[in-house]
């Protein structure tokens, strides 16, 4: 029974040093706190430039971010150096009857009369976006009030400019900060621990430098462009809200319904469970999808699966690629393969992948070879001894 203890603490271990990498992969995926800063400084300004215009519809103009950056799940772009930052341009004077490309053109007029905006103006279908060469774009959308949604959603132009439809970036902001406040149940090995000796204690509680939800969107998100991106599919690939909404609800699930051994078998159920919230309907004999946005009434984010079932099933692809891709880590042994599937998967620096696992398992592995790692109460695995310590066997699963 003492044997099969000290085997689960060092599967346990391995898991928690998994999890520690991914964490890592995700930190160096992050745009800088300067990045964020200087964005945050550059969209507030446009939004009191247009703010101050003589148009008595833009008077109140109020610009406020929507999607990853507001999220908290933003990741640098693979292809290229600019990252995106989505904005909403929210008009509250304007009535629900006004006409979309007027508005649209209303905004666009403004930009265009600042002297250093005029030369990074660039118009795209239903927004208008500015370039800071090599560093970001914003994309401003305008959104008008939608008085049928009593969440306080809005409405926002079609890429057509024929009409509105209904969006609500604050309550889905919102909703998804619920959800990621959500502390997930994690026990280590509760019954192994509870037939074992008194005095050998389960590891610390596993964490993450950020709430668990968002680092799992990063890795998503990063496993998603790494495998579409500059491949003949790359318009394919799901999109970022559906990823985001389906995993929101997923960990909700997790987190509230169920106790799991560890964060590595919490994240790998969060992932499997994603599929299970795409509400599917039979309509003319055809299936049509459903992802709701929960926080307004009319906005289905599957609403292109229903006229391109591709991406319905690309989407199936890459969600079995990244489960397997995830799952699989436990089976690998040494730092080269580590550092060979990251590379493969997610696009992970080589070097950087070696550099972490050694700054995680090289104190461990010295303290084991020297025969003084153990298992203390209360304490987890440390390195020295204490009272009613358990010496712990060799491993090699971060081995060279």
């Amino acid at each position: 029974m003492q044997r099969d203890t000290e085997i689960t603490l060092l599967s346990a271990k391995k898991k928690q040093m998994v999890v520690g990498l991914l964490d890592q992969l995700c930190q160096q995926l992050e745009i800088t706190e300067k990045q964020y800063k200087t964005a945050t400084a550059k969209y507030e300004a446009v939004g009191s430039w247009l703010a101050e215009s003589t148009s008595p519809h833009l008077k109140h103009a109020q610009i406020y971010p929507q999607g990853s950056i507001a999220l908290g799940t933003a990741i640098k772009p693979i292809s290229r150096n600019e990252f995106d930052v989505d904005l909403v341009c929210h008009l509250p004077e304007l009535a629900a009857t006004s006409d979309a490309h007027a508005v649209k053109t209303l905004i666009g007029s403004r930009l265009k009369e600042h002297a250093t905006y005029r030369g990074m103006l660039e118009e795209k279908q239903r927004c208008w976006r500015i370039n800071y060469a090599n560093e970001f774009h914003l994309d401003i959308t305008p959104s008008i009030g939608n008085p049928s949604c009593y969440q306080g959603g809005e409405l926002v132009p079609d890429k057509a400019l024929a009409q509105w439809n209904p969006t609500n970036p604050k309550g889905y902001i919102s909703k998804f900060e619920q959800y990621a406040a959500i502390s997930p149940r994690m026990h280590l090995a509760k019954v192994a621990f509870a037939e074992a000796r008194a005095d050998v204690a389960p590891l610390p509680e596993q964490e993450m430098t950020k709430p668990f939800l968002k680092r799992i969107i990063q890795l998503l998100k990063r496993h998603r462009d790494h495998m579409f991106v500059g491949t003949d599919r790359s318009g394919m690939a799901p999109i970022s809200v559906i990823i985001t909404t389906l995993a929101g609800w997923a960990y909700a699930r997790c987190a509230t319904q169920q106790a799991y051994m560890d964060a590595f078998d919490f994240i790998t159920a969060v992932i499997r469970e994603m599929p299970a919230f795409i509400k599917i309907e039979m309509r003319s004999g055809r299936r049509f999808f459903i992802i709701e946005n929960e926080t307004t009434i009319g906005e289905n984010f599957a609403d292109k699966w229903n006229s391109d079932a591709r991406l319905a099933s690309t989407f199936d692809d890459w969600h079995k690629d990244v489960l397997t891709s995830i799952e699989s880590l436990l089976l690998l042994e040494g730092k080269d393969r580590f550092a060979e599937s990251l590379s493969y998967k997610f696009g992970a620096n080589k070097e950087q992948v070696r550099d972490t696992l050694a700054s995680i398992s090289n104190p461990i592995s010295n303290a084991r070879i020297a025969g003084s790692l153990i298992v203390a109460p209360a304490m987890g695995l440390v390195t020295a001894s204490a009272f009613g310590s358990v010496p712990l066997p060799k491993n090699t699963f971060f081995g060279r």
